[in-house]
């Protein structure tokens, strides 16, 4: 067990000190999140452990686009809230960088699903940025990522599936860094 808790610290600190430091930045892009179509804003601080983590902060509109065959619910609006540290993984070419992300999800779902006010979950992805050129300066990046939901509520007013929210999830945008 000690080999193994060393062999991760070991490793952690090898990425923070190959990584470099990255500016705040804000972006937009579109989701699927669990077959609902979704539109969000986000902003991230500048890194820290010598460029490794920095912290995403998200707001979402989302759709009920999943539920198109019932027409009492279908394309109801509602918000999602994502808070989260991501990771970069160092960069596979001089114009993409890879990252992982995990955190916590936060849903004011319509009163159509369920009474809960707020239902709270889980979030993880890995995604891709492409700057759009071949130097690591550039401020603008496509970003692309690509994970899952996990919320830990229901909507107990969906007769059948009441994992509105939960599953594989899509999403792309742009991010402009503050340089």
């Amino acid at each position: 067990m000690k080999k193994i808790a060393c062999t991760l610290a070991c490793s952690l600190l090898a990425l923070s000190v190959w990584a470099r430091s990255e500016p705040a930045a804000a972006g937009f892009g579109i989701s699927d999140q669990a077959g609902n179509l979704g539109l969000n804003l986000e902003l991230s601080s500048p890194s820290f452990i010598s460029g490794f983590l920095t912290i995403r902060a998200e707001t979402q509109l989302d759709f009920l686009s999943a539920y198109r065959d019932v027409p009492e619910i279908a394309w109801d609006a509602f918000y999602s809230e994502r808070i989260g540290i991501a990771g970069t993984g160092g960069w596979c070419a001089d114009a993409i960088r890879l990252y992982g992300e995990f955190g916590g999800l936060f849903v004011l779902p319509p009163s159509a699903l369920t009474d809960d006010a707020l239902q709270a979950g889980i979030y993880g992805l890995f995604g891709f940025e492409f700057f759009t050129g071949p130097g690591k300066d550039e401020p603008i990046a496509f970003y692309l990522e690509a994970g899952t939901n996990s919320l830990f509520a229901e909507a107990d007013k969906l007769p059948g599936e009441d994992d509105y929210y939960s599953g594989f999830t899509m999403r792309t945008g742009l991010r402009y860094y503050y340089r």
